[in-house]
């Protein structure tokens, strides 16, 4: 558990590092996002407020000539036809030309075509047939008619016409008045309002005439777009809107708001490229990204650093942790090496002598019941002898590997007392039961059949001394006194003849079993 903890914060380390360095990306790439989303929409915002102060000019800038077409109406109406009152008409028709900047020339023309009032000082006579004429000579109408783009006949300049048609008393067609707007005019005005390299202002009529175009391109005065997406998908949709359109003609994506007159049938437009208003957008990005960039490397940097760290203390604690683990395993090796018998792998005397006086304070405290029991080997000395130290040894391992197959329990201690003898503890052992147990040790180590020719028997044989003690609670009584005790009951065994046990009840020494295992 501890090693996976020290995994762990290593780990943790690391994805650290990576979760601020996702974090931040996250947070700039939102905030690049963000910002894009600001610059379009401000680009739009910008489109439709000089889409509308377009339109509001153009009305109003039509709105000045009509009145003035209307006037000469009324001049033309009251005045009559005597040459005071076109003098004084055309005095009117100069005076308005004069006051308005956008206003080129005016004309009058009869019910033939043929001018017969102008504000040029001279009056050119001459015969029209164009479409403003042809209009209000076929449709009676008491609304302005704007034309398409035409060339000056005076100037040769471009110049849009809004022309009135004049009636007769009966109401028959008795003529159109004209006037040239100079398309100059918007030019100069157009020209005020930042719209980029590649961005665009298109004033036209609704039915999809191009009046005038900021940049000037050749041939966009008078252009037809009716067939046009702008005009179509568009134009022809709403009142107002923006939207974003690739244009067919240059490829260039554009942010594009349009506005149509409210007064005439007249719609403007105004278009930024995409490219131009994300500029200033992508620099900033830019920036960002490399500050970002270095600060992701210094993160990196640091945090691998911090990550080496924490992995070469968490290597250095594991190490430890291994090092105390093999220090601990060593430890409980050496332990265990010191309380066992280096040759039957039983415990030793050391161990022995403690146990029993943790057995004995355990038997006072509790007052169950507890037997020990010391075996010794028969006539050891003459199998030494006889077959020599090497065969007494594996005599003495399989006599230990015997008793201990016989004490098994859960708290049996098997101990080597010293040279051939034994000795077991038995906690919570009464004397019968200590009795059953001495005639089984008995059994096993007969039951080895291990040759001792010099035995009487003429095999390996045990001598068994037993002492109990039951009800021991608030009894004191010394290590060394029940040692002696069953001590003193082995060397009886011994005495009366070998290959038996003897059990000690205090204050007596009762015979267990002989030879063949029967009382005496």
């Amino acid at each position: 558990m501890p090693e996976f903890r020290k995994l762990n914060a290593s780990q943790a380390a690391q994805w650290f590092v990576v979760v601020v360095c996702v974090v931040i990306v996250v947070l700039e790439a939102w905030t690049g996002w963000r910002s894009y989303e600001v610059a379009v929409d401000e680009a739009t915002r910008n489109t439709a407020n000089t889409t509308l102060a377009l339109m509001q000019h153009a009305d109003q800038s039509f709105k000045e000539v009509d009145i003035v077409l209307q006037g000469v109406q009324e001049h033309l109406q009251y005045n009559g036809n005597s040459a005071r009152a076109r003098e004084r008409t055309h005095d009117f028709m100069v005076s308005s030309v004069a006051s308005l900047p956008q206003l080129a020339d005016l004309y009058v023309y009869d019910e033939n075509g043929q001018s017969v009032l102008s504000s040029q000082p001279a009056l050119d006579s001459r015969y029209i047939q164009d479409d403003y004429f042809l209009h209000h000579r076929r449709l009676r109408s008491n609304e302005a008619f704007i034309g398409q783009p035409m060339r000056s006949r005076i100037s040769g300049q471009w110049v849009v016409t809004v022309s009135r048609r004049i009636n007769f008393v009966d109401g028959s067609f008795a003529g159109v008045v004209v006037a040239d707007i100079d398309l100059a005019y918007f030019q100069r005005y157009y020209e005020q309002f930042s719209i980029g390299h590649d961005g665009a202002i298109v004033f036209g009529l609704n039915e999809g005439i191009v009046i005038y175009r900021l940049p000037l391109q050749n041939h966009s005065i008078g252009l037809d777009i009716s067939k046009s997406d702008l005009q179509q998908d568009y134009l022809l949709r709403g009142q107002q809107g923006s939207f974003e359109m690739r244009s067919p003609r240059d490829d260039i994506v554009r942010i594009t708001s349009f506005q149509h007159c409210r007064l005439y049938p007249l719609f403007v437009t105004v278009a930024l490229a995409k490219d131009e208003v994300l500029q200033d957008w992508r620099r900033r990005v830019w920036i960002r990204g490399v500050a970002v960039f270095l600060l992701l490397v210094v993160i990196c940097f640091g945090g691998n650093r911090l990550v080496a760290q924490v992995a070469r203390r968490e290597m250095a604690e594991t190490e430890a942790v291994a090092a105390r683990t093999e220090l601990e395993r060593l430890y409980r090796t050496l332990e265990a090496q010191s309380q066992k018998d280096g040759l039957t792998d039983v415990f030793n005397r050391r161990y022995f002598d403690a146990a029993l006086s943790a057995e004995l304070a355990r038997l006072n405290r509790s007052g169950e019941s507890l037997s020990l029991v010391m075996v010794d080997v028969d006539h050891f000395k003459q199998f030494n002898d006889t077959y020599g130290h090497v065969a007494g040894d594996l005599c003495l391992k399989r006599v230990a590997g015997a008793i201990g197959s016989i004490a098994r329990r859960q708290g049996d201690i098997v101990a080597r007392y010293g040279g051939e003898e034994f000795a077991l503890i038995l906690p919570n052992c009464n004397a019968a039961s200590a009795k059953a147990i001495a005639g089984r040790l008995l059994q096993a180590v007969r039951s080895l059949d291990i040759a001792h020719e010099r035995s009487p028997m003429g095999h390996v044989t045990i001598s068994v001394g037993v002492a109990s003690l039951a009800s021991g609670k608030g009894i004191q009584i010394a290590p060394r006194e029940l040692v002696d005790a069953a001590d003193a009951a082995m060397y009886l065994a011994k005495e009366q003849g070998r290959d038996r046990a003897v059990q000690h009840e205090f204050p007596r020494l009762t015979v267990i079993s002989n030879h063949q295992g029967s009382t005496r």
